[in-house]
């Protein structure tokens, strides 16, 4: 049987005798035995309650069944709908996985296209956000994991493109004979004006004839490549004219193309008069070498004219038209070079790479990757780049790049031996050998075995190389790393150079020193201090430079000012030295616990402390202050009302000497926000598990707007009260023994 309960009525008489019976309870003094009639009446109104109920008719049970059947429904779809939810969660994390793998590789692609389309001189683009940057550099001329050059050609296929390379330079001489001959007849002035459209097809039909050396059927050069190729090559044809033109004298750069064109003339028409000439010759190449020493490479020196006026009359005059003139020619020959090199690398391969200058070129930064990098090798690395006569700019800046990120320019994919003559490899070598023994340091023999063994496969040469003790020894590389700590002492820290003696003194490389060798260098030091930090040339397989990081450390944390960069710098100097960064940071983080131990009290209740922490609680202190106590655990506690802001950060409470400062962190920088000057009250409560104190008073150091929070110091758990916050007592005792100590300072 079913039946439905009317719970309304039943609740309200369950309230009523509730009532009866509270009034009877509260009133069982003056009932007496009269309440017991009243709970018994409770009790037969709540028995007779359970008659309010009345069975369900069959009408009524088949709707109360279908409704039980429609929660059950109900609950079954929403069942379904959550399953239909987590599935189209899934799906959509799975087409989101999807997305990101599809956005990678074709951010991958993207970056591959780069790689193709910045003129393939440049390595592929690297974005440091980024975890997987690839630690190997990319080629020369190619993208990074693409096949060496030449991936289809034979031997004799590069050698045939070799030979084609010198009918090409004979024919770039002969073309600028007769541009010489051109200029002289006056060709391209039309009407006393300069006529470019003139030199234009004369250059159109030098294009054609270095294209059909290359290739000889070909009829149409502009119409047989497309437009990516020309566009490169006009690029790199711009950057080296610019080149060229910014070598000119004077302001020939700025001249118009008129003027331009009769400066160039004057000088062909000079270079004509130079047979009449010839015998002083000998004179103008030592006048000319001279001056560009003595005035940094202007072609109008004092040098040559002191020469040419010791010449005869005709002969000094001729001689000074040709010094004058000199570059302009280089520029005919230049532009002609220029042309007849990019025409070549359109239709003629990787040109570029065909030449012995660019090996030797590759083959220096593969040397400054193998050995490491010093100040030496670096600037005469640079020097030989510089002078070297490439047939690009753009491969001038990829091997200053390469050398800078200490990488190699990858010369096995290059082969030297298909494009170079014997003589030449040889002279590669032989110049390898020079720069080798001359400027690189830290000839190990494993470095040197693997060095010598991939360039001798390259080149297919023997290499004349032999481990000599390298040219700094022991003390001159310690002398050096002294003079870096000075260096870094006087530019990074600031000091006067009468104070570098009391600093270095206690480093370890300076007391490896004789005693003699000590003062004296301490004397120079002092005399002629370094004022820029610099890394020394030190080995990286040497104890020196363990030692030498060891001192940097020193004085970073013993030393003020400790800024968070200078940390950085020293992490540099260890990339530099080879030496692995993260020990260097636990190296300065164990110095900074060592030395915040030794400044502080062995009192303190608190004895170490967070690296920036640290770092601002050794610079709040004077030079040789002690710090008397240390708390942590510090909240602002605001009066009932106030609207006060939360200081960010932990807040520190440091005692040193008298003074009483509470800071936090701003920037890796201390911010003061609050120093226990005047009248200051200490309280103190102890709990079941720790204890607690408060601090009144003192001056506040930021905006309150007049209403002034409680310093609260939270002790740890299980903490004797008097252990923890007995030094800070101790010092608030000591303020209020001595009143003039006592400044009246309002908080």
């Amino acid at each position: 049987m079913h039946h439905r309960w009317h719970w309304l009525p039943i609740s309200l008489v369950a309230a009523g005798v509730l009532a009866a019976w509270t009034a009877a309870a509260v009133n069982y003094a003056a009932l007496g035995w009269w309440q017991l009639l009243v709970y018994v009446g409770g009790l037969i109104a709540l028995a007779g309650s359970l008659l309010f109920r009345r069975e369900l008719s069959t009408a009524e049970l088949e709707v109360e069944k279908l409704r039980h059947e429609l929660q059950d429904e109900d609950s079954r779809l929403e069942e379904e709908r959550k399953a239909f939810a987590k599935l189209q969660q899934e799906v959509e994390k799975q087409f989101d996985e999807q997305g990101r793998k599809l956005d990678k590789r074709e951010e991958e692609l993207a970056s591959r296209l780069v790689a193709y389309h910045e003129w393939m001189e440049f390595p592929q683009p690297i974005d440091l956000n980024k975890t997987d940057v690839l630690p190997s550099p990319p080629t020369a001329t190619q993208p990074a994991g693409l096949a060496p050059l030449f991936p289809d050609m034979s031997r004799e296929q590069i050698l045939e493109l070799t030979r084609k390379d010198r009918l090409m330079m004979d024919l770039l001489k002969d073309e600028t004979q007769i541009l010489y001959d051109n200029i002289t007849s006056n060709k391209y002035v039309v009407g006393g004006q300069f006529s470019p459209s003139i030199l234009r097809d004369d250059a159109y039909e030098l294009v054609g004839k270095v294209a059909r050396i290359y290739q000889p059927d070909i009829e149409q050069p502009l119409l047989e490549t497309n437009m990516p190729l020309v566009i490169r090559a006009a690029s790199r044809a711009c950057l080296h004219f610019l080149v060229l033109i910014d070598d000119l004298p004077l302001n020939v750069k700025d001249y118009s193309f008129n003027s331009l064109y009769s400066y160039v003339r004057s000088a062909v028409n000079a270079y004509r008069m130079y047979k009449s000439t010839e015998p002083y010759w000998p004179y103008v190449n030592a006048a000319w070498y001279l001056g560009r020493f003595a005035m940094g490479a202007n072609p109008l020196t004092m040098g040559a004219w002191w020469f040419l006026g010791s010449l005869s009359t005709r002969g000094a005059q001729a001689v000074a038209t040709r010094v004058i003139n000199r570059q302009a020619l280089a520029l005919l020959s230049d532009v002609v070079r220029v042309i007849g090199y990019e025409v070549a690398s359109v239709y003629g391969g990787d040109f570029r790479h065909r030449d012995a200058n660019w090996i030797y070129a590759a083959e220096l930064t593969e040397m400054l990757h193998q050995f490491p990098l010093s100040r030496d090798g670096l600037s005469h690395a640079l020097k030989e780049v510089g002078a070297l006569q490439l047939r690009s700019e753009y491969d001038r800046i990829f091997l200053y790049r390469c050398i800078a990120a200490h990488i190699s320019a990858r010369p096995q994919n290059f082969r030297a031996l298909a494009c170079l003559s014997a003589a030449e490899c040889r002279a590669v070598a032989s110049r390898l050998e020079k720069f080798l023994h001359t400027f690189i340091h830290g000839k190990t023999n494993d470095r040197v075995a693997k060095w010598k063994s991939g360039v001798e496969a390259r080149l297919g040469v023997k290499l004349l190389v032999k481990v000599q003790p390298t040219s700094h020894s022991v003390q001159v590389q310690q002398e050096d790393a002294v003079r870096s700590l000075a260096g870094f002492l006087v530019g990074s820290k600031e000091r006067e150079p009468h104070d570098l003696a009391g600093f270095l003194t206690k480093s370890k490389i300076l007391s490896e020193l004789p005693t003699a060798d000590r003062t004296a260098l301490l004397s120079k030091l002092e005399a002629n201090p370094p004022y820029f930090f610099e890394h020394p040339d030190l080995d990286p397989e040497s104890d020196l430079v363990a030692k030498y990081l060891g001192d940097l450390a020193a004085l970073q944390v013993r030393v003020a000012p400790r800024d968070a960069h200078l940390d950085e710098l020293i992490s540099d100097v260890a990339e530099y030295l080879r030496h692995d960064p993260k020990n260097v940071q636990r190296l300065l983080e164990k110095e900074y616990a060592t030395h915040l131990t030794e400044r502080i009290s062995p009192e303190s209740p608190t004895r170490k402390a967070p690296l920036e922490v640290t770092r601002a609680i050794l610079d709040l202190l004077e030079p040789g202050e002690l710090a008397r106590f240390l708390y942590t655990g510090i909240t602002l506690e605001w009066p009932a009302g106030a609207n006060g802001t939360s200081q960010r950060g932990d807040l520190w409470l440091l005692g040193a000497g008298q003074r009483l400062i509470l800071f936090g962190l701003e920037d890796d920088q201390p911010l003061l926000v609050w120093r226990g000057e005047g009248k200051i009250e200490l309280n103190q409560e102890k709990g079941i598990l720790s204890s607690t104190a408060y601090l009144r008073g003192g001056l506040w150091l930021q905006e309150l707007s007049g209403i002034f929070p409680v310093i609260r110091i939270t002790g740890p758990m299980v903490k004797s009260i008097g252990n923890y916050f007995g030094p800070l007592q101790a010092f608030v005792e000591e303020r209020r023994f001595r009143p003039e100590l006592v400044t009246d300072t309002p908080a």
